[in-house]
């Protein structure tokens, strides 16, 4: 009757479970809310609220299901969104590569979030454009939802990451890149990246996912 009780509540007012320190996001915070845990950091979330709505909306979109992508790069995992989506929802059954700066939000995910049900996740502590520099293998989905908090690092609007995601997408694939689009400074960034793949010759475009949101698509 408490956890009926608890999951009826959360649906009226979100509950605090655990606050934990990060380096890397400031203070993380997982809510028990709408049913869930979601995971925020202090003014953005980063898994399974407004942020796993975007990437559903995406996926829609982009015709994801239909793609079926044998393997899968997410750059930015978080607490797994974007592999619940495409594993639970869509039920697909990819290899994922998941990449997370944050040991933090890694330690909560394990704890809250249950990774250990996704059998085909390789999940590595990393710096996301350190990585796309470094790797040699190719996705078919190819997800770079990097932010510190609500920013984009600025190594991640950079015509060198561009290209690098691009290098990782495989021949007949898909890549998409979650930015932020509010002040006229995101716009222009939104345009560097969308001349660098218009450059490169990829077939591209973009479209708004939420209110703040961007989604940039190419494929190769």
């Amino acid at each position: 009757m408490k956890t009926v009780g608890r999951q009826i509540l959360s649906y009226v007012s979100g509950t605090i479970v655990e606050k934990r320190p990060s380096a890397v996001s400031g203070e993380l915070e997982v809510w028990y809310q709408n049913g869930r845990y979601v995971l925020h950091s202090p003014d953005a979330n980063y898994s399974f609220d407004t942020l796993h709505r975007v990437f559903q909306k995406a996926f829609k979109k982009l015709d994801v299901k239909k793609r079926n992508p044998k393997t899968v790069l997410i750059l930015g995992f978080g607490a797994g969104s974007g592999a619940t989506i495409l594993c639970d929802e869509l039920k697909l059954t990819p290899d994922i590569t998941g990449i997370e700066l944050d040991p933090e939000v890694i330690l909560l995910a394990r704890k809250y979030f249950d990774l250990d049900r996704f059998k085909k996740l390789n999940l590595q502590i990393a710096d996301a454009a350190e990585f796309v520099a470094s790797c040699r293998t190719k996705f078919d989905l190819v997800i770079s939802d990097v932010f510190v908090d609500k920013h984009v690092p600025d190594k991640m609007l950079t015509t060198m990451y561009t290209n690098h995601l691009c290098r990782l997408t495989a021949k007949g694939g898909l890549g998409m890149m979650n930015i932020i689009t509010e002040t006229k400074e995101q716009h222009h960034q939104l345009h560097l990246i969308l001349q660098t793949l218009k450059d490169s010759g990829f077939s591209h475009t973009s479209f708004r996912s939420s209110s703040i949101n961007s989604i940039i698509s190419w494929s190769i």
